[in-house]
């Protein structure tokens, strides 16, 4: 151990314990109370009056001068570190409870004074048999276990043999002192653990209650933060080792067993008055010690489950809050024509998907039937309409268009110049004729911002139509023709 891990545990609750004033009065009240009677959870009115009746003798006896009261005394061991002050759920008073501190401190005083029997051989056993356990229990070889095994059944082979010739082996009184005590300290050891584990659970609870009162980011990294050290307290070796330990404690055969073995070991007459009384209520201790435990792990889960739900119930609030804000300002704004806003051109793209095409309808085929059709006298049908057809020369269009376009000085010409110069005499197909002219070099702007009205004669009947048109420009661009030059063509 190092001078500075050493100065770092001036401040440790067990240590300023040691070098207490009271220290004689809270070691032995404490340790009777806590320890020795292996209590959890001491109600504040019983805790007084116990502590009232110890400072009572010791004043009577004239062992030292306490002249607070019991109250007085229990609430600076709480601000200490050495007692653990709270309210058990549904419950109004409050309950104390050792910490681990105040436990390590009392099995170092206890630890001073010599012993008057002091057993190697047992724990000497034990190291042995651990070592063997931890050298089979990994080894990968399967013909070294098959060995191992083979001769753990001969050294039992050979005990059946000796017992079965009348040769009885048993253990020495000194050797059951021994182990007896090696169980005994073991066992107590495990209570000291126990709350060392539940310490560790409640520090976690203590920063979590922390951070949930002074959180301002989300609650995922709140929880985030959370689970981590509850997984890195689960995933620690005490912490498997508890699990462990608990698992194995549930087993209703192996409570069995242990309570059975225990009340034989109390029964022998070999440790000749010897055994502690109290060694036959540990299973029950180690139970109410990891139930402990446990709850202290389900109050972590519920702070969870409480956190999630006020921040869920003050998000939801919040929105209602925020839309009914919304709300009254449009019903504020409703009805008001000079709101102010602004015009954006957004660019968009016209798009044309696949399956907004109709799908291919078949035309469907009218056969018909010309052996019902009777004779008739031809003389008596007028069949001029079907030879009526109006044919538009496109290319005498275009010659007409480029011959003005090359008069013009502007070098372009309008429909209604063209019209004007060149009368319709075809009516509405040729003057439609004219926006469909398709000829190299000779480029159609049409505007329909600005119309204009073109009257032209009728083809069939007498009389004149009037058509309103976009207004139409003929403009010839670079490498087009002449007007010559279609004719030539």
């Amino acid at each position: 151990m190092e001078f500075d891990d050493v100065t770092g545990l001036l401040d440790h609750p067990a240590w300023r314990l040691l070098r207490a004033e009271n220290a004689p009065l809270v070691l032995g009240f404490c340790g009777t109370v806590f320890v020795d009677e292996n209590v959890r959870g001491v109600p504040e009115n019983v805790l007084v009056s116990r502590l009232d009746d110890q400072l009572y003798d010791l004043n009577e006896r004239g062992m030292g001068s306490f002249p607070r009261p019991a109250a007085a005394y229990l609430t600076e061991w709480t601000n200490s570190g050495w007692l653990r002050k709270y309210y058990p759920p549904d419950e109004d008073e409050a309950h104390f409870d050792a910490t681990s501190a105040l436990e390590k401190a009392v099995a170092w005083v206890r630890g001073l004074p010599a012993r008057s029997f002091i057993g190697t051989e047992s724990r000497l056993s034990t190291i042995v048999a651990l070592l063997r356990q931890m050298t089979f229990g990994t080894e990968t070889d399967p013909q070294a276990r098959i060995d191992e095994l083979r001769r753990e059944r001969d050294r039992i082979d050979e005990q059946i043999a000796q017992l079965l010739a009348g040769e009885v082996d048993l253990l020495s009184p000194v050797a059951l002192l021994d182990r007896y005590q090696q169980v005994e300290n073991t066992a107590v050891e495990l209570l000291r653990d126990f709350r060392e584990v539940e310490a560790n659970l409640r520090e976690l609870d203590r920063r979590l209650r922390q951070d949930v009162a002074t959180a301002e980011g989300s609650k995922g990294e709140l929880l985030a933060s959370f689970l981590m050290d509850r997984e890195m307290i689960a995933e620690s070796d005490q912490g498997r080792s508890f699990q462990a330990f608990f698992d194995h404690l549930l087993s209703p055969q192996r409570q069995e067993e242990l309570r059975g073995l225990l009340e034989q070991v109390h029964q022998l007459p070999q440790l000749g008055g010897r055994a502690n009384r109290n060694l036959l209520k540990i299973p029950f201790a180690w139970l109410e010690a990891a139930e402990s435990t446990q709850d202290t792990v389900r109050q972590l889960t519920e702070q969870i489950r409480r956190f999630l739900a006020d921040h869920g119930r003050e998000e939801d609030r919040r929105v209602v809050a925020l839309v009914r804000s919304v709300q009254r300002h449009v019903a504020a704004l409703d009805g008001r024509s000079d709101l102010p806003g602004i015009e954006l051109e957004v660019p968009r793209v016209e798009l044309a998907l696949p399956m907004e095409r109709r799908l291919y309808m078949p035309v469907e085929r009218v056969e018909l039937d010309s052996t019902a059709v009777e004779a008739f006298d031809d003389s008596e049908v007028d069949v001029s309409e079907l030879f009526a057809g109006v044919h538009v020369d496109h290319e005498a269009l275009v010659a007409q268009v480029l011959e003005l376009i090359q008069a013009s000085p502007s070098g372009q010409a309008n429909l209604p110049t063209v019209v004007e110069k060149y009368p319709l005499t075809l009516g509405l197909a040729e003057l439609l004729a004219y926006f469909q002219l398709d000829q190299v070099g000779l480029d159609i702007v049409i505007d329909p911002s600005h119309t204009h009205d073109l009257v032209y004669e009728r083809v069939h009947s007498p009389g004149h139509s009037m058509a309103t048109v976009p207004q139409v420009t003929f403009v010839l661009n670079e490498g087009g023709v002449t007007a010559g030059e279609v004719e030539q063509a």
